[in-house]
């Protein structure tokens, strides 16, 4: 039980940290804006490590190290890895995505979500469970922000509209189903200056949402949950986030052995904040 509490927390932190990531950055004060070494997009500089405490209600506070970890060539586009080592309750876990710039935007990888791989290995290790299929849809997808740092810069989705996970399965015999989905909504920007330990920094500050549904089907019926989510990120040339807020509602429909159909509603926010970079 212990295990999955600890798993659960991570995975918890996982969609914090990324939803499913969003690392762009913010401009230190130091630097002038007609510099011409500064970075005109939002990927990290390599050869440098930022280090990151995120702080989730109900849960200890964590912490992660993001760097780039390699760049490859495709189509004539630089496109980067970001590396990401997430630590919580004594577990660690790792995460990929990758990022690119063309025609003035930033491009990030819509990964996915690490819950559902957890998901697929908690099916997998219950007796009288048998996984029939796992499949995605809506991959790939990217998140893309236009690279000026200004009031009103948009951040929007490129790729289907739609991302989710289908898996069928049987339990003890009887057909059975989980799909989850995600909808990414657009956000615009303000710039704003934030004091952080790892330095003062001016950035855009996006504003935007997730829409999540989960719809799970067994012999005694259909369940369903949906979910909500408002998320602030402050982000900057050469850098990566910088800080990010989570604010989430999840409502669940329960059925009663009484026949009655009950919400239950469950709330909670993070803060994730950029401590030191090296």
């Amino acid at each position: 039980m212990n295990q999955i509490k600890e798993k659960t927390s991570i995975v918890k932190l996982t969609g914090i940290l990324l939803l499913f990531f969003i690392s762009t950055g913010c401009e230190p004060e130091t630097i002038e804006k007609n510099d011409p070494e500064k970075p005109a997009n939002f990927i990290p500089q390599k050869n440098k490590k930022y280090r990151y405490k995120i702080e989730s209600e109900g849960s200890p506070a964590a912490n992660s190290t993001q760097w780039i970890s390699n760049e490859k060539d495709s189509a004539g586009i630089t496109v980067f890895n970001l590396h990401t080592e997430l630590e919580s309750a004594g577990n660690i876990l790792l995460l990929d995505h990758k990022l690119f710039s063309l025609a003035g935007k930033t491009y990030h990888e819509i990964v996915v979500p690490e819950v559902w791989n957890q998901t697929i290995k908690m099916f997998g290790s219950m007796p009288n469970i048998t996984i029939k299929k796992a499949e995605l849809f809506g991959f790939p997808a990217w998140m893309t922000m236009e690279n000026s740092i200004k009031e009103n810069s948009i951040l929007s989705l490129s790729g289907p509209l739609l991302q989710g996970q289908r898996l069928e399965y049987t339990n003890h015999g009887d057909p059975s189903s989980l799909e989850q989905n995600l909808l990414l909504e657009s956000g615009i920007s303000k710039v704003e200056t934030v004091e952080l330990p790892a330095g003062t920094f001016v950035c855009n500050k996006f504003m935007y949402g997730t829409r999540s549904k989960t719809i799970q089907k067994n012999k005694d019926g259909e369940y369903t949950s949906s979910g909500e989510e408002t998320i602030s990120v402050w982000v900057a040339h050469g850098i990566g986030i910088v800080k990010q807020e989570n604010s989430s509602r999840l409502v669940t429909i329960v059925v009663l052995p009484t026949g009655e159909i009950k919400e239950l509603v469950t709330t909670t926010t993070s803060k994730t904040t950029l401590q030191e970079i090296n």
